[in-house]
């Protein structure tokens, strides 16, 4: 490479060409590892109140040093500010990543950490072998999951989504729906305080409805639940709407019956509204792209489909399109899909 290098150094020396684009990639997962780690030892928990770095270091059990360093690092990146020798929290840092704000995201780092640790590490390893089969009794599903997942929601899509779903009439109609693969139970929590004559039902796997959805919804009088796998278990029937929020990706083999099972669980004209990531664009949809290849890493058959495609996968199943709604951000390319029972 010198040698390469060595024989078009005039080219190079006159070049303007600059690779801070890549160098850029490097800084974000530096400060992905920073932030993580500063979660992990209770850097914005231990500054609360401001402190210096080695006051919070001697709190917090740390080395002063690297401490000192990190917070460094943190303000440089806006997580944290620095008057005289204090460091104190950001409003960004403090709304996002202190236990106490309702919107915090500690545990979705702390997914999104594992997920690249166990999976996109594999990735050169995937592209000589395939797929790397995740070992017995690997839980992915649990309550850590669904914790994780309900702090993505608050981030964003949750609003955004029930800001779409508010424009239907159909919506306020409604007397019963399922909310399917519910998981953390805020979507039906924000159903049943927006119609307060719908009857939501939450289905999910046990440790997921035993867990994280109790939690939410027990003290709701109109939200119920419902303990199975959807793949393969009885989702109930006389339902208004099904609610799917990221649960459909799958290949058509498998996505085919489960469709069917969802419709002969709808009332007459009743709906699925589907909420998920679709690939319409290879580059304003950079982030579905990369969560299609993630699912490719580990041979579970998880598929990102485009809109067109899904959309024509729902009309072989009985379905026919009402509505597209675009609810993405550029780190959620996520479509709200509303497609109505047809054929009975």
């Amino acid at each position: 490479m010198l040698e390469n290098i060595k024989q078009n150094f005039e080219q190079v020396l006159e070049s303007d060409k600059d690779s801070r684009d890549l160098r850029s990639l490097s800084i974000s997962l530096d400060t992905f590892y920073a932030l993580s780690s500063a979660l992990e030892v209770g850097i914005f928990q231990g500054l609360m109140q401001p402190k210096s770095s080695l006051e919070l270091a001697e709190t917090l059990g740390l080395h002063a040093g690297i401490t000192e360093k990190l917070c460094k690092a943190l303000t440089s990146r806006g997580y944290l500010s620095r008057e005289g020798g204090n460091y104190a929290l950001s409003d960004l840092a403090m709304t996002f990543l202190t236990e106490s704000s309702p919107f915090y995201q500690g545990s979705l780092i702390k997914l999104m950490q594992r997920t690249r640790a166990q999976r996109w590490s594999n990735l050169a390893r995937a592209l000589k072998e395939g797929p790397i089969v995740a070992s017995s009794g690997h839980q992915v599903f649990d309550e850590f999951f669904a914790l994780a997942m309900a702090e993505g929601a608050i981030g964003g899509s949750l609003q955004r989504t029930i800001k779409s779903l508010k424009k239907m009439p159909e919506f306020y109609k409604a007397r019963k729906c399922l909310d399917l693969g519910g998981s953390h139970g805020l979507y039906s929590l924000a159903f049943a305080r927006l119609n307060p004559e719908l009857e939501v039902v939450i289905f999910d796997l046990p440790k997921v409805i035993e867990g994280a959805a109790k939690k939410v919804v027990s003290d709701s009088e109109n939200i119920v639940t419902m303990v199975g796998d959807f793949n393969r278990d009885n989702l109930g029937k006389d339902y208004d709407f099904v609610f799917a929020s990221d649960v459909l990706y799958r290949n058509e083999e498998s996505l085919r019956p489960l469709l069917a099972r969802i419709r002969e669980s709808l009332k007459h004209d009743g709906l699925l509204i589907s909420k998920h990531f679709h690939i319409d664009d290879l580059m304003s949809d950079s982030s579905a792209v990369l969560f299609d290849l993630m699912f490719s890493l580990s041979g579970t058959g998880g598929v990102v489909y485009s809109s067109a495609d899904f959309c024509r996968l729902l009309g072989s199943a009985g379905f026919t399109i009402v509505q597209v709604d675009d609810i993405s951000s550029p780190s959620s390319p996520s479509k709200i899909i509303m497609a109505k029972k047809v054929g009975d």
